[in-house]
């Protein structure tokens, strides 16, 4: 069975073909189909000649059968195009890409003006004084701070100490049944524990309390200590109608009747060392002593607990 054909040119779809360009030296070539809708307008004004060709028409140069046994359909055999001569193809998808926009900060096609460096200023004489003044300070403050620390590790300075070598309590009764007369004598030791610095102790003041309550007071006179040595004071502490609670009351009578008293004394000494007899320095020194005494009229010192400290 043979394939009808149209033989009618009405019919048939129409293909044209432009002209391509004849190089004398290249092989013959024939020209691509393009199909209509991709074609270009004509480059002249005169229409090109119109072919009719088959749907499945092949090259005038072959003398293939129009069909072949089994009822198949010839094919065309591609041909290979140079690319000179290869007409690229057009269209929305290959249309040529928009120039590019710049990105980031637009940049000034106006010169830019010169770079101006500031004249070196000449620094003020007060400026001068300024910074010599801090680097004195600093200089006295590193010497000082030397000339101390050699003078600590010279003479190793030690907090003098305030102790009660002896306490005698000698009367105490209660007037109305709760205000205290007493009468208690304490003999104050102050020592000082250096081997090169001398200890005067300028201010000093002993108090006496009972259960945490004040009744006597005394200052004592100023007095030098040498070097390893000790002085000893008596202070007579005297109370005067002291107002006690019942509690106070009972407290006493019942440490009277088994004959051991505790009291409390504290003291409050300015001390002034001397370092090589030319640098001295003062600080303040809080003695504190806990101590036991018999009953009254001849109560002496039974225990002692005492501390002194900065």
């Amino acid at each position: 069975m043979f394939q009808s054909r149209e033989t009618n040119p009405h019919f048939q779809p129409r293909v044209q073909r432009y002209a391509q360009p004849h190089d004398p030296d290249g092989p013959d070539v024939i020209a691509p189909v393009v199909p209509q809708r991709f074609r270009p307008s004509p480059p002249s004004d005169s229409p090109p000649p119109v072919v009719p060709l088959l749907p499945h028409s092949q090259p005038a140069s072959s003398h293939l059968p129009i069909s072949s046994p089994g009822g198949s359909v010839p094919v065309p055999i591609p041909v290979p195009v140079p690319q000179s001569a290869s007409v690229p193809p057009r269209g929305p998808q290959h249309s040529r890409p928009p120039p590019a926009s710049h990105q980031g900060t637009p940049v000034s096609h106006y010169p830019s003006p010169p770079l101006r460096v500031p004249p070196p200023r000449k620094t003020k004489g007060l400026t001068w004084l300024v910074a010599i003044c801090c680097v004195l300070f600093w200089i006295i403050i590193i010497l000082g701070g030397l000339v101390l620390l050699i003078i600590y590790l010279a003479y190793r300075p030690r907090y003098p100490k305030f102790d009660i070598t002896n306490a005698s309590f000698n009367a105490a009764y209660l007037d109305l049944g709760y205000l205290l007369n007493s009468d208690v004598t304490l003999l104050a030791n102050f020592t000082n524990p250096n081997k090169k610095v001398d200890v005067e102790f300028r201010y000093m003041v002993v108090n006496l309390y009972f259960e945490g309550t004040l009744i006597a007071a005394r200052y004592v006179e100023p007095l030098s200590v040498p070097p390893k040595g000790y002085k000893l004071r008596d202070v007579h502490m005297v109370s005067s109608q002291i107002r006690f609670s019942k509690t106070h009351t009972t407290q006493l009578n019942e440490q009277i009747r088994t004959g051991r008293v505790r009291f409390e004394a504290k003291s409050y000494l300015r001390t002034t060392s001397t370092l090589g007899g030319f640098f001295r320095y003062s600080y303040w020194l809080h003695g504190h002593c806990i101590f036991e005494v018999g009953g009254p009229p001849s109560g002496s010192l039974l225990r002692k607990s005492c501390a002194t400290k900065r």
